[in-house]
Formats: structure tokens, C-alpha cells, sequence
């Protein structure tokens, strides 16, 4: 009997230890040596914001947009991801990020929500700005026909549709406008908010509008760095500021080849339209392309520090044009000269200017004002013509007008 309670013990005993081992496998490695299945957790709560993340109602300005050149845009960038953008007639524009809320408080600035897909233009020189970086795709109405375009994309994009010709700016078609969609249109203006025919309507319709005051800009490249307004609208800063950037190598590389010349002739570009000439003034961004590439304005102390033209007689532009030595007659203005002799109907003693009787007269390609992007090569091609005008063959947007 004594045997059989310590056979029972020692089997309780055995027992005991092993419901023992099993248990402390539950919290450890089991004997088998693989892991235990860790337990389920429980979803995280949402953390609570912390100063890292930024409030996407906060309109701070932490930086501002670089500008070397130009004078008539600017661009803000905001705590929350937004950018500011003021026009050429200091209107505000609120650039939201795709899918970021429109903060509450805008302002009174109007909201554009990118992607900015589609957009008017209503110049031609609009349109460039677009092809430097590689957008004339969300160019969706123009007012230029098919038929006067010589950037050739924009001209198939009118075939296909996908770009809309809606009349000419001054009086364009409101229904194909509405019909169009734009989200903004870029048009040539100062005039204030409103106070213009087409800009009434426009505010009727509901169609914000940006002022591209870039034909103010006094430097070329001032001009040339709207670019970045375009970048910032596209939100293609990178795109935009690389293009500029290979603008300003280029026409530095000119500068500092024509800075050893010994020479830097007397040189202007003009036109006749019905017997009034039209003279650069002395601040106007042709003559500054004139002389980075090397020549003297002769009409320099003609308001020096205004753009534009004066309107002279042709006997009061001769007087101070007669020793100039290089003509370039903008004969895209004056579609009535192919020649020299077309200039010289407006008067024989035309005929006595030196670069007249030199043969340095020198017209202009039609593709010349379709590309405010590329003054680069523009200046470039002036350099060749006081430089090198046995090399006219490479010239690009200028040529040589023939006598007759």
C-alpha cells in the first residue's frame, strides 16, 4: 500500500512540474525553441499636432521669390505650403496646393487651387513663357489665329482642339471663353481691376485674369525672368528658374566676348508707319539688347529711363540717325518694306544715312516677337551682325534686307 502512495505521488509530482514548464513557455520560448506569437496590439491614437507640422491655416510669409531683373511680379511662399502672387497690377492671387484646404481667412485674395491645367493667353508673348519651360499643354485659349503662329506647337494644339481660339483680344467671344473653362488668363494690362470693357467682363463671368505687365520690363531679361511668375502658377519653380539661369549664362558669355572689341558701333532698330518714325526711348529693353551684344544707342539721352517709343518726323529722325551705322528695320511692324528701297518711299535723303549707303540694313523674321523667351539669342545675333555680318547665314531671327 505504501508503495502505491509514493507511486501516486511521484506521478502528482511529474505532473505539477510539467503544467510548471508549460506555463512559463506561455511567457518566454517554448522548449521547442520557436518565438512566441507576440500579443495584439491596439491601434495608436492620433498624435496630438506638435510645432513641426505646419497649421494649414498659417498665410506667414517664410521666404520670398528671387528676382534679378524684373520689377513687375512677386512671389511669396507661405508657412502652410500656399504661395502669394501679386501681378502687374498688384492684384493678389492665393496658389493652394492640390488638395490642401482654402485656409479661411484669404484676405480678399483670389483663390487658385492647383493644378492649374488650363489657361488663357491673351498675347502671343504670353505663350512663350510657357514653351521655355515646356507647358504650351495647359495653354487652353488664345486669341491669335491658327494661321498667324509661328511656335509651332501652339498652332497644332488649335488643330487638334485641344487649344481654343476665341476672337481677337480687344473684342474676344465670351461663349467660347466660358466654354473654354480657363482657370486664369494671362492678359496684357495696367489698367485696374474692372475698369476695362473686357476686364468687366471678365469679372462677370467669374474669370480671374493676371496682369503680365511683362512688356514693362526695361531689361531683357527682366523679361525673360516672368518665366518663374509662369513656374509658380505651374508650381514648375525648378523648371523655371533652370531656364532663366542658361539665359543669363548666354547673354553673359556675349558680354564678356564683345567686352575686348575696340569698336562698339552706333546701332538702332525703328520703324516708318505712315510717316511717323518710332524711336526706341533711350530706356527701352531693344537698346539694352543692343548694347550687351556690343553697340551704341544713338538715341541714348531720349528718355533714358522710360520704355516705349517717341513718335518723330522722319526729317527729325533723319538729323540724328543720319551717322548711324547699323539699321535693323522692324519690317514686322511696317509689313510694307521687304527692301531698302521700301524704307527710302518714306524719302530719298534716306538714302545719306551711313548705314544706308553702307549696306547695313538688316530686317526682321516674323517668328521675332513669338519668342520673348529667347532674347538670348537674340542678343547673340545682334553681337553677329556688329561683329561678324559675314556670318548673316547663322543669324537666327534677323536677316539681311536687300537692296531692292
Amino acid at each position: 500500500m505504501k508503495k502505491k502512495w509514493n507511486r501516486l505521488a511521484a506521478t502528482l509530482l511529474a505532473l505539477t512540474m510539467l503544467l510548471a514548464l508549460a506555463a512559463c513557455g506561455q511567457s518566454g520560448t517554448a522548449s521547442t525553441g520557436q518565438p512566441t506569437p507576440a500579443p495584439v496590439s491596439q491601434a495608436p491614437e492620433t498624435p496630438a499636432p506638435t510645432s513641426s507640422q505646419p497649421d494649414p491655416d498659417d498665410l506667414t510669409v517664410v521666404r520670398s521669390m528671387q528676382l534679378q531683373y524684373a520689377g513687375n511680379f512677386a512671389v511669396d511662399y507661405c508657412a502652410n505650403g500656399c504661395k502669394i502672387i501679386t501681378d502687374g497690377g498688384d492684384q493678389k492671387f492665393l496658389w493652394v496646393p492640390d488638395g490642401a484646404p482654402v485656409p479661411p481667412d484669404t484676405g480678399g485674395m483670389t483663390v487658385l487651387q492647383a493644378p492649374l491645367t488650363k489657361l488663357g493667353c491673351f498675347s502671343t508673348t504670353h505663350a512663350t513663357l510657357f514653351h521655355a519651360i515646356g507647358a504650351l499643354d495647359k495653354i487652353n485659349l488664345v486669341t491669335t489665329a491658327q494661321d498667324k503662329w509661328y511656335i509651332e506647337e501652339v498652332a497644332q494644339q488649335i488643330a487638334d482642339g485641344r487649344t481654343i481660339f476665341v476672337g481677337k483680344n480687344s473684342e474676344p467671344d465670351y461663349e467660347l471663353i466660358s466654354a473654354a473653362a480657363p482657370q486664369i488668363i494671362l492678359i496684357s494690362t495696367n489698367t485696374l481691376h474692372g475698369s476695362d470693357e473686357v476686364l468687366a467682363k471678365l469679372d462677370e463671368l467669374g474669370i480671374p485674369y493676371i496682369a503680365d505687365s511683362q512688356h514693362l520690363e526695361n531689361h531683357p531679361l527682366g523679361r525673360v525672368e516672368w518665366v518663374k511668375l509662369v513656374g509658380a502658377l505651374l508650381d514648375m519653380e525648378e523648371e523655371a528658374d533652370a531656364y532663366f539661369n542658361d539665359a543669363v549664362a548666354k547673354v553673359n558669355a556675349v558680354v564678356e566676348q564683345v567686352k575686348g572689341e575696340s569698336a562698339h558701333p552706333t546701332i538702332m532698330q525703328t520703324y516708318i508707319f505712315k510717316g511717323t518714325v518710332y524711336v526706341r526711348n533711350g530706356g527701352d529693353y531693344v537698346n539694352k539688347m543692343l548694347e550687351l551684344a556690343g553697340g551704341t544707342y544713338p538715341f541714348a539721352e531720349l528718355e533714358p529711363d522710360k520704355g516705349g517709343n517717341t513718335k518723330m518726323t522722319v526729317e527729325e529722325f533723319y538729323k540724328d540717325a543720319v551717322d548711324t551705322e547699323i539699321l535693323i528695320y522692324d519690317n514686322t511692324s511696317d509689313v510694307s518694306v521687304s527692301t531698302v528701297a521700301d524704307i527710302l518711299a518714306n524719302g530719298d535723303y534716306l538714302a545719306d544715312m551711313r548705314a544706308v549707303k553702307e549696306g547695313n540694313v538688316w530686317g526682321i523674321n516674323k517668328n521675332y516677337w513669338q519668342s520673348a523667351d529667347d532674347v538670348a539669342t537674340m542678343i547673340e545675333d545682334i553681337a553677329t551682325i556688329i561683329y561678324h555680318p559675314e556670318n548673316a547665314d547663322s543669324l537666327y531671327y534677323f536677316y539681311k534686307l536687300p537692296a531692292e
